[in-house]
């Protein structure tokens, strides 16, 4: 459980292989597709279906084909040990694997100990040896390198630490940003997503009464004027969870009247100072270490604040989907976060990006202020109802409908 198969390339070899031959020879929507597609592969456990069909091609079949390969986070690269079987594992010739075959350690990035709350700074050793890297091999046979947003594309190329050693290569061929969508059903006038009540931007004294209703399966006070807070998502350095725990702990020791919410599973060391936050702040705090289903946007709909403090962040659907519910974000400006929201107009902007690395007293102190300006913004009642609306009309625009035109387009342009 939480561990990869030891067999994954084997795996995903023999994915990727039958990816194609089902495209080429099942009635997929009624008849075969034949040879003439374009093949969509996303993150590295597709990564094979671009060198595959390169190396077909330059045996002269698949010439009709095309590639487009799509990360979604460029940390997670399908890092294997190379050995002297593994052309042979993964059907591929000498000079494809040539393509993937690189010196690097087998994890990405600085591993740290396993710390209370991630807080330590003592390393575990990552040595770099022989390695075939399928994300490599992808970026370097595909016709088309996507991700899932502008700002994203444009960060892994730039700045070394979000490239994850893919920076060169990826500058190299180029990638470019499309931004994800969310999904039409995901809004608050949807009846079947099970809200205590439904509302739209017209009707927002609405959305306080799933608050209450919120609250008091919680346990919390039923008080509308007390802003409610939300994290949903999984509980993880990158999502800046570590930070955020010691910025809510630190606030509510001042007495803070404010409520949170944690929706989320996530690293062993985080879910337990999310519990040891309840423990301490029974009247303040509460973790659900789970996705429930409807409860999920039965949340969004609640809160009044989503709290996204990234230290990257590709893409991000909370901030597009509580804005949806009129729950304005509190972000950091990165990837897609930079992206979709704007500041005092459908959220709010950290000053700055978070440490990559550690909990520094700087990032904790700047959330902790962010959180009270949030709990002044909520205050304001004409402001916050005039973002809530804003982020609500932006938020319709985030849509598959818009993210599909822009995909369809670029894949036109390859043949």
């Amino acid at each position: 459980m939480g561990k990869d198969w030891e067999d994954n390339q084997l795996r995903f070899a023999m994915f990727c292989r039958a990816a194609m031959a089902a495209t080429e020879k099942l009635p997929l929507g009624g008849v075969p597709h034949g040879q003439k597609v374009m093949f969509c592969a996303n993150d590295w456990q597709a990564a094979l279906v671009p060198m595959y069909l390169k190396q077909l091609q330059c045996a002269g079949e698949w010439q009709e084909a095309r590639s487009a390969f799509i990360v979604h986070n460029m940390v997670y690269q399908g890092r294997f040990p190379c050995d002297v079987n593994a052309e042979a594992r993964l059907g591929v010739l000498p000079d494809i694997l040539s393509l993937m075959k690189v010196n690097q350690p087998l994890k990405v990035g600085k591993q740290k100990v396993a710390t209370k709350g991630l807080k330590g700074s003592e390393q575990v050793s990552n040595p770099t040896m022989p390695v075939v890297n399928f994300l490599l091999g992808a970026i370097k046979t595909a016709d088309l390198v996507l991700t899932v947003s502008p700002s994203y594309a444009r960060e892994v190329m730039e700045d070394s630490r979000k490239g994850a050693e893919m920076e060169d290569a990826l500058r190299q061929v180029g990638i470019q940003g499309i931004l994800n969508g969310v999904e039409d059903v995901v809004r608050p006038d949807n009846a079947v997503l099970g809200l205590a009540e439904t509302y739209d931007a017209d009707s927002l004294d609405k959305k306080k009464q799933v608050k209450a209703s919120m609250q008091a399966s919680l346990g919390f006070v039923v008080y509308a004027d007390v802003p409610l807070f939300l994290f949903m998502g999984r509980l993880d350095a990158q999502k800046g969870v570590d930070i955020l725990f010691e910025a809510i702990g630190r606030a509510l020791d001042k007495g803070l009247n404010a409520q949170f919410i944690t929706m989320g599973s996530g690293i062993e060391q985080l879910e337990e100072s999310a519990t040891e936050l309840e423990d301490r702040f029974p009247a303040n705090f509460r973790a659900i270490l789970s996705f429930k289903g409807a409860e999920k946007y039965r949340t969004f709909a609640a809160a009044d604040f989503c709290l996204m403090p990234s230290r990257y962040e590709p893409c991000g659907l909370v901030q597009m989907e509580g804005m949806r519910f009129g729950t304005l974000p509190i972000v950091a400006p990165t990837g897609g976060l930079a992206d979709t929201v704007l500041n005092m107009k459908t959220g709010m902007v950290l000053q700055k990006e978070l440490d990559q690395d550690a909990v520094v007293e700087e990032d904790v102190n700047m959330l902790i202020q962010a959180i009270a300006r949030a709990c002044n913004l909520f205050v304001d009642a004409p402001t916050y109802r005039e973002m809530q609306k804003f982020a609500m009309q932006a938020a319709a625009k985030f849509s598959w409908g818009n993210s599909a035109e822009q995909y369809i387009t670029k894949f036109k342009d390859m043949w």
